[in-house]
């Protein structure tokens, strides 16, 4: 795997996990955005869902920051399709490469987050939540982070 690709996960992992908190993944057609791999557990990867509904995220992240805090949950960037995505950083979860099912691809080329300042930005939001997640702070998630000894 490519670190800054983004990939389509195999339907049998969200049967796998059949966790309510999971989003779906619609047909698989709903890219995710491969951030890091796992510092403690070899092989496992961090992806991010991405969703096309921007409208709904730009209200959250408005709400967010005009009440004087910081929006690491969600990230809003314009990708190389020219099309704006959001990172649904609070939705992230950990993977094994037997569930990645293809690299997402535009017109026979494999989709990467090419602006460094945008991937930094993300990994830096990703891994503050992922502390928080350690903290115990939860975002939503429910039994399928128990499987990792945070």
């Amino acid at each position: 795997m490519i670190r800054n690709g983004f990939y389509i996960i195999k339907d049998s992992f969200f049967s796998d996990m059949s966790d309510p908190y999971l989003k779906g993944n619609k047909k698989q057609n709903r890219p995710h955005y491969y951030c890091f791999e796992d510092s403690n557990y070899n092989g496992i990867y961090w992806m991010i869902p991405l969703s096309s509904r921007i409208d709904k995220y730009k209200k959250i992240v408005s709400k967010r920051t005009g009440k004087g805090r910081t929006c690491d949950i969600i990230h809003i960037v314009k990708l190389d399709d020219n099309h704006e995505s959001a990172f649904l950083i609070q939705d992230m979860f950990p993977i094994s490469e037997k569930y990645i099912e293809r690299e997402y691809t535009i017109a026979g080329n494999h989709l990467r987050l090419t602006s460094e300042h945008a991937a930094k930005e993300i990994e830096q939001k990703a891994r503050k939540v992922l502390g928080m997640l350690k903290r115990g702070i939860k975002f939503g998630y429910s039994k399928f982070f128990r499987v990792f000894t945070f």
